[in-house]
């Protein structure tokens, strides 16, 4: 047996060479697939590993840290030294020539004044750090500049560069956006008061700025917009001593004829023209009506799904769109998209027309369920319509990116992209959805999200939110269950790990998650810690898995019975060889509220699957089963289920 168990672990270790080989190769192409060739399988695995990885090194070293990490993981897990990886001893030569070279990018970023490029490398170098901690190994090849370059005193740094750069480039309203998203997602950074002694590293490359007068800086160009909200923000940051970010939640209180008066003259009617449909043999007029507020002289936000037909690639009809001034209803003005949100159902528009007032977005906004709001907008064409009623929930997981609140205000067609106000004036959020066949029962999406969305909108396309390949169920813990690793090259977490923190920080939910990394840059390495059978598994794995939340890639890249896997929310134990994904299962576990937890399956349970296909037409994967389990007293029962290909639940 001992013989049989050597032989079976080196067949493992030979397939995870091999499966290294391709991994690298599909590496040099970035995140994109890659069909390798046949030679590169066949060839000697070590060195073709060492060949490719050299070439990250040179063109992609948080790729090529990426890569060496994982070998020396998959070495710890099974409890051997780093030292037994494919390469031995070179590959720590190949860690720390990848660690110079960021750090010598890091640098030129910098005196290229490339703040994008010096920010992703700045969170990658804080996850590298937080990967090495635990490892005096890895540590003592850690460039001296480490320290500096992956503090939140750098990143605070970059960020204010980057409002800087908006807010010469786009003005005020972008400068803050870009500002207000990373305190938000980076609570943190808000807990630096002063610059540290890193000017020995930092000099020559820019000039530090005291967060206090950055922040007054602010606090008085909010103050020339009347943004009165911002402005004590601001104000409050820079003048806190005690660290951490301040709070814009003001008492309720009675809405004034004021505050009123100016939500409705800031509103405007979202009209486009899609030409003519043809409906029961006669030919109609095919019109969308929704709702925008402006937030800036000549900038409006409305919800992506009013206005897709100007911008979706996939309509080929007729689209004209205008936007109605509330003080003149009977005008059409011309208007164009700037940027979109897909996923968060939210769109930047620019118009000549400049409405009376402006909304302010506030910096951050905290509401309760059962809050008095009121919204404003023009249902079924209404203009400057005043409804109320209070929010009936939070923390809807209802869209694929962030989360919305349960609102029971009246909403009717023409109501999206209306905004929703606290009972003091304050703007909470937006309308985007409501349930036809359902009495008041709506949707609005959380000002903090609109936030988070702001800066991406004003790069006058679509915003893409990139994911890490982590497919998510809540669970009954504390910390969310991992369900799937999407990922078809760093795959390297299983159904039933528990995801502990990523970049340092607990993981509470999958929406906390999803805010989180929404400051963090594409293509930067983030740091993941979970935990499996009482082991910690830990990898950096770059954010750049652009398909969003739509699972029709990974079903045309990885192996099928893991996406299975992750639908049902279960582990599974092949009893049959094969290829595809039908065969006969047994359950080893189950994800409370998840799929196969909802059909009374649980463990040593056995299921059959008969059928389990996509159909892109209709972006549904269809699954049928027939399972025998103790709940129903091992009577075998057919299942048929449909699942979206496009799931809520990935980072």
């Amino acid at each position: 047996m001992r013989d049989g168990r050597a032989r079976s672990g080196d067949m493992r270790l030979f397939h995870r060479v091999i499966s290294f080989t391709l991994l690298i190769i599909a590496a040099l192409g970035g995140c994109s697939s890659f069909q390798p060739k046949a030679d590169d399988v066949t060839a000697s695995a070590s060195e073709t590993m060492r060949t490719k990885i050299e070439a990250l090194v040179q063109n992609a070293p948080e790729r090529a840290i990426a890569t060496l990490t994982n070998l020396f993981e998959e070495q710890r897990e099974q409890g051997h030294s780093f030292q037994k990886n494919v390469l031995g001893e070179e590959a720590f030569a190949l860690f720390q020539r990848a660690l110079e070279n960021i750090e010598h990018s890091f640098k030129d970023a910098l005196h290229a004044n490339d703040v994008d490029n010096a920010v992703r490398l700045s969170y990658s170098v804080s996850s590298i750090l937080q990967y090495c901690a635990p490892y005096d190994q890895l540590k003592a090849l850690l460039p001296s500049g480490y320290t500096a370059i992956g503090s939140k005193e750098m990143k605070l740094q970059l960020v204010f560069l980057g409002a800087e750069k908006e807010f010469s480039e786009r003005g005020f309203v972008a400068g803050k956006a870009k500002l207000s998203m990373a305190l938000l997602a980076d609570p943190a950074l808000a807990s630096v008061k002063r610059w540290p002694a890193f000017d020995s590293f930092t000099a020559g490359l820019f000039t530090p700025q005291e967060p206090s007068e950055y922040y007054s800086r602010w606090a008085l160009r909010a103050s020339k917009r009347g943004d009165i909200d911002a402005q004590h923000w601001f104000s409050s940051l820079a003048h806190s001593e005690n660290g951490g970010t301040a709070s814009n939640s003001t008492p309720s209180s009675v809405p004034s004829e004021k505050w009123l008066a100016q939500a409705v003259s800031s509103v405007v009617t979202v009209y486009v023209d899609r030409g003519f449909k043809i409906q029961s043999g006669y030919s109609v007029p095919d019109r969308v009506l929704g709702t925008a507020f402006q937030i800036d002289n000549g900038l409006y936000l409305t919800n992506y799904h009013v206005i897709q037909s100007e911008v979706d690639p996939s309509y080929k009809g007729y689209s004209r769109m205008s936007i109605r001034p509330s003080e003149n209803p009977q005008i059409k003005v011309p208007a164009k998209v700037l940027g979109w949100d897909k996923e968060m159902d939210l769109a930047l528009l620019q118009s000549e027309e400049v409405a009376k007032d402006t909304i302010f977005l506030p910096s951050d906004i905290k509401f309760q369920a059962g809050d008095r709001i009121f919204a404003v907008g023009s249902p079924v064409g209404l203009e400057n319509s005043v409804t109320a009623g209070i929010v009936s929930s939070l923390n809807r997981k209802i869209i694929s990116y962030g989360e919305a609140a349960q609102i029971d205000v009246p909403v009717n067609q023409g109501n999206s992209g209306s905004p929703l106000f606290s009972a003091n004036g304050t703007l909470v959020g937006m309308v985007f959805a409501g349930l036809p066949s359902f009495q008041n029962i709506n949707f609005a999406l959380p000002v903090q999200w609109i936030v988070a969305s702001l800066p991406g909108l004003f790069k006058g396309k679509e915003t893409k939110h990139e994911r890490l390949g982590l497919m998510l169920g809540k669970g009954s813990v504390q910390n969310p269950f991992v369900l799937t690793d999407l990922d078809p090259n760093l795959s390297a977490f299983r159904v039933g790990d528990v995801l502990k923190e990523v970049n340092g920080v607990p993981s509470k939910d999958i929406a906390s998650i999803q805010l989180q990394l929404s400051v963090v840059p594409e293509g930067a390495l983030c740091f993941i810690d979970a935990q499996r059978n009482f082991v910690s598994i830990r990898r950096l794995r770059p954010l750049c898995q652009d398909n969003g939340a739509s699972l029709i890639h990974a079903w045309d890249s990885i192996q099928r019975n893991i996406i299975l896997e992750g639908l049902m929310g279960a582990r599974l134990l092949r009893l049959e060889d094969s290829r595809s994904a039908e065969g006969l299962y047994t359950v080893q576990w189950t994800c409370p509220a998840e799929a196969a937890d909802e059909l009374g399956l649980s463990e040593n349970d056995s299921i059959k699957v008969s059928k389990f296909q996509i159909n892109r037409n209709t972006n549904t994967i269809i699954l049928e089963i027939s399972a025998k389990s103790r709940s129903s007293g091992y009577f075998e029962r057919t299942i048929h289920l449909e699942f979206s290909t496009d799931s809520a639940t990935i980072i």
